[in-house]
C-alpha cells in the first residue's frame, strides 16, 4: 500500500460479496475517494469469485466521508456484517458488533502516525 500527497490506500474485503458490492456501490463517485474492484484470481478448477477485494484511495479530506459510509453500512446490515481493512502491515476487522471501536482504529490507520 501506498502513501503520497495526502492519498491514503487500503485494501478491504468482506466475508460476503453483496457485504463487498454494497461498499463499493455507496463508495463510487464519492470526491476524494476512488475505488477500484479487484478480480480474484481463479485457481485450477475453481469458478473463482467476481471480486476479491476493493482497492480503497482517499484524500486526507475524504476520510471522514469514508467513515461515515462504512459506519452506515454497519447499522444498516447488522451484526453479519463484515469487513477486513489493511493498509501495509496494518489490518483491522471491523464488524456490527464493534463499530465504534473499529471506526476510530480505521480513521487511525487512515491518518497515519
Amino acid at each position: 500500500m501506498s502513501e503520497q500527497g495526502g492519498v491514503g490506500e487500503i485494501e478491504v474485503s468482506a466475508g460476503d460479496f453483496d457485504d463487498l458490492d454494497a461498499l463499493y456501490g455507496k463508495l463510487r463517485g464519492v470526491p476524494g475517494i476512488v475505488v477500484t474492484a479487484v478480480p480474484a484470481p481463479v485457481l485450477r478448477g475453481d469458478q473463482g469469485a467476481l471480486v476479491d477485494v476493493l482497492m480503497v484511495a482517499c484524500t486526507s479530506g475524504a476520510i471522514t466521508a469514508l467513515l461515515q459510509i462504512v459506519n452506515t453500512l454497519l447499522e444498516s446490515r447488522g451484526p453479519g456484517f463484515r469487513l477486513k481493512i489493511r493498509r501495509g502491515k496494518d489490518r483491522l476487522e471491523i464488524t456490527a458488533d464493534d463499530a465504534e471501536e473499529g471506526l476510530a482504529a480505521l480513521k487511525e490507520i487512515l491518518d497515519g502516525p
